[in-house]
């Protein structure tokens, strides 16, 4: 009796598992390198160093591309040189710098560091779900490690608010703590489990986990409304979204105030490249209708406290609208928020014409990258 009920559950349970993995290792299943630990040791979150991978999202493949994880560990075509002293760059930000759903040497800082042709170098360090309060990390880390001669930071909707342990504290980030007068940079330490590292290893758990994002699903299910709750922000009651676009004010301003210190550098080499209120700018009627939404709120915010430091502003809101309106164009995928291909190339032009980008690096240009303009910044 038993050994026909360990056939049964061998037949209905190892075999279908079975061929589902030896089936999704033909399919383009996400493979991303894993994050490295993040302690007191170590405390910059990066990914596995020098990996070739490929990326998917959906359960249809909808987005593929092929990736790298460089000398550093970041999402970058090119070995980063510490040692190298041609004018250099460096884009700081979360996923949309990190760039997993377009090719390698197609994210704006890869394009920027292709034009400049070895006469200049744009190095970008970013990796998924990383807020503000983060990036003075990374700002401090680019300091120390590769010594810039400026910075730019791509400031997106969720950058704000998370930067606050009271709203998020996922292993791997730091965190603005108001526990503390004045707040602190908190640690939350990360490491990824030797069980986890052995079940990468499996195609069908990379589909359920990468693809089909399991575990968010789950969470929905078990637990209505925290999955996506950060896409509702604008759903909560009116008292709550005003607490939280306080608290995300303070955040900008901690943010701004603490920036020059931990990067090495005066505002004057440093610029911010503000994310649109996608999808709205596609319409003119629902882009009026954003004008009072948490992330239009605080877009104006960062801006106007940026330019009131002395930092520059790149506003990206103008330049999708001209180029929506012109034929159409949009910068994201039909299922993926992420820039695209395009999104990308009119971010790095933007950025390209900045003040900062023309003062510090077009010595480095080699002809035809065309000369800074005065302003790219839109009024928000």
């Amino acid at each position: 009796m038993l050994k026909k009920i360990l056939l049964y559950v061998f037949l209905i349970a190892v075999v279908p598992f079975a061929i589902l993995e030896v089936a999704l290792r033909f399919l383009p299943v996400s493979s991303p390198p894993y994050l490295l630990p993040v302690s007191a040791a170590d405390p910059v979150a990066r990914f596995q160093p020098n990996v070739d991978y490929q990326y998917s999202w959906g359960p249809d493949f909808a987005v593929r591309s092929r990736k790298r994880s460089n000398n550093f560990g970041f999402t970058h075509i090119a070995d980063y040189r510490p040692e190298a002293r041609t004018p250099l760059l460096v884009v700081i930000g979360d996923s949309f710098v990190e760039a997993e759903a377009v090719d390698a040497g197609k994210s704006a800082p890869e394009l920027l560091h292709a034009e400049l042709g070895g006469r200049g170098r744009v190095y970008s360090i970013g990796v998924s779900g990383a807020p503000l309060s983060q990036y003075l990390v990374y700002a401090q880390y680019a300091s120390r490690v590769f010594r810039p001669d400026a910075m730019a930071f791509c400031i997106i909707s969720n950058d704000f608010d998370e930067s606050l342990l009271k709203y998020k504290s996922e292993p791997r980030f730091h965190y603005f703590d108001e526990r503390t007068d004045p707040p602190v940079l908190r640690r939350v330490d990360y490491e990824l489990s030797s069980a986890k590292k052995l079940l990468r290893h499996s195609a069908l758990l990379r589909y359920a986990m990468y693809n089909v994002a399991a575990e968010h699903r789950l969470a929905a299910l078990l637990k209505p409304g925290t999955a996506g709750a950060w896409a509702k922000r604008d759903a909560e009651a009116p008292e709550a979204l005003e607490q939280r676009v306080r608290d995300s004010e303070r955040a900008v301003d901690w943010f701004l105030e603490r920036l020059p210190a931990m990067s090495g550098l005066p505002a004057g080499a440093i610029v911010f490249v503000l994310d649109a209120v996608r999808p709205a700018i596609y319409s003119d009627a629902e882009l009026q209708q954003s004008e009072n939404t948490y992330h239009a709120r605080m877009r104006r915010h960062f801006a106007a406290q940026a330019r009131a430091h002395g930092y520059a502003v790149v506003d990206m809101q103008p330049a999708f609208i001209a180029r929506n309106r012109a034929d159409g164009a949009r910068f994201e995928f039909p299922t993926d928020s992420h820039w695209n291909e395009l999104g990308h190339r009119l971010v790095a032009e933007e950025l390209r014409g900045s003040v900062v980008f023309g003062q510090l690096l077009r010595r480095g240009a080699p002809e035809g990258l065309g000369a800074p303009a005065e302003t790219r910044s839109g009024k928000l």
